[in-house]
């Protein structure tokens, strides 16, 4: 009997999406794999917020499994959409991402349930704000509700005179409510989760770099580049992360939010096997998709069945990672509307933010592409990931070279 052949609807874009895709098309029972990413051959032009137009691609051209890991189509609630039409989807509703697409939100749950996470304040006028800081040590970082990371604006602020500055840029362009929160010195790392909603699996840990310049400073990013496993975390560490993930589920599940999908808790640790967590996730990073994913080696399409159909606790008691290593770099631009051009053979790259024409790639926004390398130890995944980078080309070029070992440009 011919087994059953899967098309796929990954509703996002960017490198996330790209290499959730690469990684489908390599179990052969997949067909095709859509994406609503117009710099993807099998692009789908429709909103990521257009359920009814989504629904009805997915039907008319037969789609077994929708992948939202796009912000827009999970505050619109196209898990919940989708499931009451009839359809296979993976991800977290609405109710139950809020953690991870609200920070203020994110924080006052961190907190509830006993989380350590950093001193922080919550505030929507400028005297009570000034008041906190005037109590506050230095650096803190400073957040709105849903844009953690504002493009073109510093957000870890070294002195008063900085975050008073920011706010007020802030209360000026029409946000309300703002979150200050303790800078904390450590290594940055992710822990990630596959969970149906009552049992979280661990994946790996990656070690995040934040700060776009090699110095530790310029903008404070989501990540400008990662390397996984992060080898510094203990088992200690990570037994306690997993139970923070357990008590997150728990915490939903009680409110009637059961939570299905990729959970990604944002640590920072501070020696000792002490941490603090800083942020939750609802997908993979755009940085560390692909090291992540190139260290997978289990079946992603039945363990994401398993986690729909209900089975996933019963038939999972770990996920197979191997033991190679993965390094990635996002590229930057300080021009729009250049070419970029590869070597030949770089097959690693995953566009996040890129215009296509005619076979050609041009940039479009601030943040360009990731490359990725995966090898038998961390030495040799940065040795490649130097070598690759040295093949790209477009002008205005930036990263930060100090993430691998040599690069010579």
């Amino acid at each position: 009997m011919e087994e059953k052949k899967f098309n796929v609807l990954i509703v996002g874009k960017g490198s996330v999406a790209s290499a959730l895709s690469r990684k489908f098309c390599e179990n052969p029972i997949i067909n095709d794999v859509f994406i609503t990413d117009p710099s993807s051959s099998k692009h789908v032009d429709i909103r990521e917020d257009d359920l009814t137009g989504l629904l009805k691609f997915v039907i008319e051209n037969d789609i077994n499994l929708t992948v939202p890991i796009s912000d827009l189509a999970l505050k619109a609630d196209i898990v919940t959409f989708f499931q009451t039409n009839g359809q296979l989807i993976f991800g977290p509703s609405k109710e139950s991402c809020e953690i991870t697409l609200n920070k203020i939100l994110s924080k006052k749950f961190l907190y509830k349930i006993h989380a350590q996470t950093p001193k922080f304040g919550i505030y929507n006028k400028v005297a009570q704000i000034t008041d906190y800081l005037s109590k506050s040590n230095f650096p803190v970082i400073i957040r709105t509700a849903e844009n953690t990371y504002i493009q073109d604006e510093l957000q870890v602020c070294p002195t008063m005179k900085s975050a008073l500055n920011f706010i007020d840029n802030l209360f000026i362009k029409g946000e309300t409510d703002v979150l200050i929160e303790d800078f904390v010195f450590g290594n940055n790392f992710t822990a990630y989760f596959i969970t149906d909603g009552y049992s979280a699996i661990p994946l790996t840990t990656v070690h995040n770099y934040k700060f776009k310049k090699d110095d530790f400073s310029g903008l404070f990013k989501e990540g400008v580049g990662c390397y996984c496993p992060d080898y510094k975390i203990s088992n200690t560490i990570m037994e306690r992360v997993t139970k923070i993930a357990h008590d997150i589920l728990n915490a939903l599940d009680l409110k009637g939010f059961p939570y299905m999908g990729i959970l990604g808790i944002e640590c920072v640790e501070t020696g000792d096997d002490r941490f603090f967590v800083t942020d939750l996730k609802h997908s993979l990073c755009r940085h560390d998709a692909r090291a992540v994913l190139n260290l997978f080696d289990d079946d992603l399409l039945q363990i994401i069945l398993s986690c729909i159909n209900g089975y996933f606790s019963d038939e999972y008691e770990n996920i197979k990672m191997n033991d190679l290593s993965s390094a990635s770099l996002v590229l930057f631009a300080k021009a729009q509307n250049k070419e970029i051009k590869t070597g030949d053979g770089i097959d690693d790259i995953d566009f996040i933010d890129v215009k296509k024409s005619e076979d050609k790639y041009f940039t479009s926004g601030e943040d360009i592409l990731t490359v990725t390398k995966t090898a038998s130890t961390l030495t040799r995944a940065k040795k490649y990931l130097c070598e690759n980078i040295n093949e790209i080309y477009f002008d205005g070029i930036e990263y930060r070279k100090d993430i691998c070992d040599k690069i010579e440009r």
